[in-house]
């Protein structure tokens, strides 16, 4: 782990998943607060657990629909978030979608159940947290922290 740009980390993600969101007819955003400075990091593994969010929000966000990719620094950490006007995720099922091999019930979408698994792995090895706010029928956000460096 290593200092890195927390913007770029952003920019990364959206510009992996623009191509796929726009052929949904998605609107992709980056939505980033300016002085974000650095985090601490390993970079491929971070942008792993990005995609990991940023691909679930385009594979349940409709088409014609809109994900923002956010971030911002906060008390020592920078938070970055996914937010989607998808069908939002059941209360009764937001701890065990980070479970391992967890499919959600009625699932018709491939899938092992291991990236948001996966996600929370990297990010709490990071020293970070991971979590999600939802309102079934209009939407999620899946957001994760890192510890930003100390400027």
């Amino acid at each position: 782990q290593r200092p890195v740009d927390a913007a770029s980390i952003a920019r990364d993600a959206a510009q992996a998943f623009r191509a796929p969101a726009e052929g949904k007819g998605i609107d992709l955003r980056l939505e980033l607060l300016p002085s974000l400075g650095t985090v601490i990091a390993d970079p491929e593994r971070v942008d792993l657990a990005f995609a990991n969010l940023v691909g679930n929000a385009v594979k349940y966000t409709p088409a014609g629909g809109r994900i923002a990719i956010s971030a911002e620094r906060r008390d020592g950490v920078i938070r970055y978030a996914v937010s989607d006007n998808g069908p939002g995720v059941p209360l009764e099922l937001r701890q065990a979608i980070f479970e391992k091999f967890f499919r959600r019930p009625g699932a018709t979408t491939p899938g092992a159940g291991l990236g948001l698994f996966i996600a929370k792995e990297i990010v709490e090895a990071h020293g970070g947290k991971i979590g999600v706010e939802s309102e079934p029928g209009a939407g999620s956000t899946f957001w994760f922290e890192l510890p930003a460096a100390e400027e």
